[in-house]
């Protein structure tokens, strides 16, 4: 019986040596143990309202689309997602348009884009488009943060940005876009 024990302790000593010197059982360095601390994710309301916000006055998609319709409108299935936000203006002459979905997973949220940039390829292809609007719709974005993929299609420019080249229109609505992008990364920080 001693035998069979001695036999096991000096198992569990070599066991231990082993794991020890190649790194198995080591305390995680700093850097590992700072990226395994939870980010920050913020609720959907959150980021709806920092982009709304980011915006003012600016903001003018007011007709919430039921997420029922996500999936007829956007290609959006109801299994993908948690959550979903999706607002357009309610006169259709103007293309302003706020679509947040919260992922469930990582699938989900590769399912969600792609569907979004289907929709915006669809929208850009669209012939039948308001002329003020051609130019909006190619500058629009869809932008993954976290579990939120986004399609933005936001914000105003001058009318003398408007008379301005179609790349620097595009480049114009672009930039306001952008103000979507940073309102959403500042609530990660």
């Amino acid at each position: 019986m001693r035998k069979k024990l001695l036999a096991l302790m000096l198992a569990f000593a070599c066991t231990f040596t082993v794991c020890a010197s190649t790194g198995f059982w080591q305390e995680p360095t700093a850097v590992e143990a700072a990226t395994k601390k939870k980010t920050k994710v913020p609720s959907i309301n959150k980021v709806y309202q920092a982009v709304k916000n980011a915006y003012g006055d600016n903001y003018t998609p007011n007709t919430r689309i039921p997420n029922e319709e996500l999936k007829q409108r956007y290609g959006i299935s109801s299994k993908w997602y948690s959550a979903a936000i999706a607002e357009v203006p309610m006169i259709s002459a103007n293309a302003d348009t706020l679509v947040i979905v919260k992922a469930k997973n990582a699938a989900s949220k590769k399912k969600i884009r792609s569907a979004l940039k289907k929709y915006r390829e669809e929208l850009i292809q669209d012939t039948c488009q308001y002329p003020m609007n051609q130019l909006k719709i190619q500058a629009s974005k869809v932008y993954v943060k976290g579990n939120y993929v986004c399609f933005i299609m936001l914000g105003t420019i001058s009318n003398k940005q408007e008379e301005q080249s179609q790349d620097k229109v595009i480049a114009a609505y672009k930039k306001q876009n952008e103000k979507a992008v940073k309102a959403i990364n500042k609530l990660y920080k």
